[in-house]
């Protein structure tokens, strides 16, 4: 058996159980329903999960691992990407949009040859001078500074018209969610001085802050041009937030010293079709409150003040 499959076999079985098939469900329906529009959403659609896709492969960090410990691990990660593509895949094949099945398996195909990591990286100074004290932002920024400065102001200028400025925001939001997968040291953390509690609190008000700077003007505006949407756009922004609050608890329900990454992929991607399945909303609410209380816990054991 696939190696890589049976250990995401016990992850799924895990983490989900049987909602896995239940979601696997939704995910098809919902699929059915994009690429049946009347207008072009199927071609959006195809491009924001290719887009996923890259963004999972790029942010994974079990890729030297893989290539050092499984045999053709390349062929692995396709059959992997491949089998997990279904599911959104298959039901275009009864639209109009039925071309796009193959679009989206044959640039999936092509992402785990891609070469992600580059040996230059420009250190962006006036990154560490714009967020001061907040970490986790300088270095995402640093990571992910040209998609980041492209997808806004794609969203800005797109910021008018319907849907297309969603799909930069919705872009733009899941690179910023990218950035709570990295741990950062025990003393970073223990020299902040805080409670778990207020380590929490504190992340979270300096992510919404950001989140807000960037998505609600773009929101306001579109909005404006575009009354019926008032509130899509309003809960494209309270399920972003919501997303976020709930990485950031996963991250450190997870924390481990020494260990660089955290891995809460799975529930991510489960979190983000909420943007497109609303029956999924409370199940992120569920993942929140749930990981809160284990980051608290887990978080106690790191730092030295009194919770």
């Amino acid at each position: 058996m696939n190696q890589l499959l049976k250990i995401r076999y016990f992850q799924l079985k895990r983490d989900l159980g049987f909602l896995f098939f239940v979601i696997v469900a939704l995910v098809s329906c919902v699929s059915f329903l994009v690429f049946n529009h009347q207008e072009q959403i199927g071609l959006y659609t195809t491009w924001i999960v290719v887009f996923l896709f890259y963004s999972f492969h790029k942010n994974r960090g079990d890729i030297a691992f893989l290539a050092k410990h499984f045999e053709k691990a390349k062929f692995q990660l396709i059959i992997e990407y491949q089998l997990f593509l279904f599911p959104v895949s298959i039901p275009c094949l009864f639209t109009n949009y039925w071309y796009c099945f193959f679009v989206l398996h044959g640039f999936v195909l092509v992402i785990p040859f891609l070469n992600i990591k580059s040996k230059y990286s420009l250190k962006y100074n006036f990154v560490t001078r714009l967020f001061k004290n907040d970490f986790i932002f300088i270095s995402g920024v640093r990571r992910n500074l040209v998609s980041l400065v492209i997808l806004f102001l794609l969203a800005l200028a797109l910021s008018p018209l319907k849907l297309f400025p969603l799909v930069a925001l919705f872009l733009f939001n899941n690179v910023v969610f990218s950035f709570y997968e990295y741990n950062e040291s025990v003393q970073i953390l223990q020299a902040l001085q805080k409670t778990p509690k207020q380590l929490m609190a504190s992340l979270l008000n300096f992510g919404v802050k950001k989140m807000l700077f960037v998505n609600f003007p773009i929101l306001l505006i579109n909005t404006i041009f575009n009354p019926d949407l008032w509130m899509f756009n309003m809960y494209f922004l309270a399920y972003n937030i919501l997303i976020l609050a709930t990485v950031i608890a996963l991250k450190y329900e997870s924390y481990q010293y020494k260990k660089s990454v955290s891995n809460h992929q799975i529930k991510l991607i489960v979190m983000i079709l909420g943007l497109f399945i609303p029956y999924l909303f409370p199940l992120t609410i569920i993942f929140y409150i749930q990981s809160r209380a284990g980051a608290i816990e887990n978080l106690s054991h790191y730092l030295d003040v009194v919770n």
